[in-house]
């Protein structure tokens, strides 16, 4: 009895085939589904630690507050980084000029470091702090400027003075719309004579 390979050896051929062919496409459908999920899946950009941890920093900047068209403040800074626990500006040499009253009088005060919180008008120099408001000097460690009740507190080690006049305190308190000037704690004066008869001598 005799009989022919061929047949056997083509339905083994199509056989094969068919294995190799559904292994193909089964690996292709398994890789396009894991291409195909990070498209599907919401990612945060605040979740990326390069993110969360960034900061933001800048060199030689200006920050201005005003209302109704008129300037308050501007503020000038070597450096000044953005603080996203305290949401503040920390700002480096910051130089502060502020203007208060209907006759714009002016304040500034420089010092070695500073937070802005532009938000609420709010701005704490200190570190060797450094200015002039009006005819007075002012020297201190720390100087604080509240926009929303238009005073400034000025507290470590305080200096006011002006040619006939110096004060020295704990704290010194200022309200910018009534110009009154309150010190508190060790507070100390000293008047000088010699300033105040020039002055009566210039009047004369």
């Amino acid at each position: 009895m005799s009989f022919s390979l061929r047949p056997v050896l083509l339905w083994g051929a199509i056989f094969l085939s068919g294995i190799v062919f559904g292994y193909i496409v089964t690996q292709y459908t398994s890789t396009s589904d894991d291409a195909a999920k990070p498209e599907n899946e919401s990612v945060s950009m605040t979740d990326s630690p390069l993110v969360s941890n960034a900061e933001i920093n800048a060199e030689d900047i200006l920050l201005e507050q005003g209302s109704d068209g008129t300037l308050d403040w501007k503020l000038q800074a070597r450096t000044a980084s953005y603080d996203q626990d305290k949401k503040l500006v920390v700002v480096e040499r910051p130089q502060l000029t502020a203007y208060f009253g209907k006759d714009r009088k002016e304040v500034y005060v420089r010092s070695d470091r500073g937070e802005v919180d532009q938000k609420n008008d709010n701005l704490t120099l200190y570190d060797n702090v450094d200015g002039r408001f009006g005819m007075f000097s002012v020297k201190a460690k720390n100087f604080d400027y509240v926009g929303a009740i238009d005073k400034v507190v000025i507290k470590g080690g305080v200096t006011v003075a002006r040619p006939d006049l110096e004060v020295n305190a704990t704290a010194v308190e200022i309200d910018l719309l009534s110009r009154e000037m309150v010190a508190a704690g060790g507070v100390s004066a000293v008047v000088s004579t010699s300033a105040v008869s020039v002055e009566e001598e210039l009047e004369q």
